[in-house]
């Protein structure tokens, strides 16, 4: 798969990095925001986003919701420091393919990515 990280923050850029190498599948674009997620979209053309909801210039819930608008339906999975059940209903109820709280462990992310293989 070819994977796309949209974060705010490096270590968060490294981590995932990392992990998304190690089981097997390529990093092709790391946005720090969720205007470069949808300004470099087309020309990536990842299989699936790891986004992170609070960013600056334009957080992910605002990035996803013009995706599905534009009829983009790649898998995104929401990462977020904050657990709030609101966030999370609402990621989910956009159709959002999953939702992971930082801090993540690796077997958080492998699980995720596992998920999507099927």
């Amino acid at each position: 798969m070819r994977i796309m990280i949209a974060d705010d923050s490096p270590m968060i850029h490294r981590l995932l990095k990392k992990f998304v190498e190690e089981s097997g599948h390529e990093v092709c674009f790391q946005a720090e925001n969720g205007q470069e997620v949808l300004d470099n979209i087309e020309e990536t053309k990842p299989d699936l986003i790891f986004m992170d909801i609070t960013m600056p210039v334009m957080e992910g819930l605002e990035a996803f919701k013009r995706l599905r608008e534009s009829n983009v339906d790649i898998p995104v999975i929401f990462l977020s420091a904050m657990g709030d059940e609101e966030i999370v209903n609402e990621a989910k109820k956009n159709g959002a393919a999953n939702f992971l709280t930082k801090p993540f462990k690796k077997q958080d992310i492998l699980e995720a990515l596992k998920f999507l293989e099927v």
